[in-house]
């Protein structure tokens, strides 16, 4: 995967590029002022400048990540269709490698600060509701099968967050060495494809990896 960064010209781009570099390559607790100074080669002054401390680089590391999710959710609230929800996956999880401290270190993050937490706890939210409505969406298309009890949607829709989310997490437990992404992406339609009705599975075209072929 290709990961890029905004714009390098301002030295506040340049310290918030730099903290997410070393956050991920030695983890959000092992990271100070002063290692994310030293590798900028400035003064813990002259970075104290833009940002008061860790915390408030990592507000505004937390807010572009928001901004980032937003903008994909927004892409794909077009056209729900199964064929863009399979498009967005790899931006999504592309994501999750730009900002891969933040979603191993989740639990550390949210203990520490506590205001990052409860936005985050709020996007959570937002994130699991969004998932619904995809799927309240295939429901009223036909696509999908009515639920068989009340609830049943919303907790597929809480799963399908946890397995993407905690994807990363379990596979460094288990002593992956990458990530498989695409195995992913077929474990999050196999909690779906069983739901689907006959209308469904024909719009749902399958290959190996499981991308899918027509639009609904």
């Amino acid at each position: 995967m290709n990961i890029t960064f905004v714009n390098m010209n301002s030295t506040k781009e340049k310290i918030l590029n730099t903290a997410i570099l070393l956050f991920n390559q030695k983890g959000l607790v092992n990271v100070s002022i002063r290692d994310i100074s030293n590798e900028l080669k400035i003064s813990p002054g002259n970075l104290t400048y833009h940002f008061k401390n860790k915390v408030s680089i990592l507000n505004d590391i937390y807010e572009r990540i928001i901004k980032e999710r937003i903008q994909l959710a927004s892409e794909l609230k077009l056209i729900p269709s199964f064929s863009n929800i399979d498009s967005i996956l790899d931006p999504l999880l592309e994501l999750f490698i730009k900002y891969k401290f933040f979603y191993l270190d989740g639990l550390e993050l949210v203990r520490a600060y506590p205001k990052i937490a409860q936005k985050h706890q709020k996007h959570i939210q937002f994130q699991i509701d969004f998932i619904k409505t995809q799927i309240d969406y295939s429901v009223s298309k036909g696509n999908m099968k009515p639920e068989p009890q009340a609830g049943f949607y919303q907790q597929m829709a809480h799963s399908v967050w946890v397995l993407l989310s905690f994807w990363m997490n379990q596979q460094m437990i288990r002593g992956e060495k990458n990530y498989a992404f695409d195995q992913a992406k077929i474990a999050m339609w196999n909690l779906v494809t069983p739901m689907l009705t006959q209308k469904g599975k024909a719009n749902f075209g399958i290959t190996t990896d499981l991308s899918v072929l027509k639009n609904q």
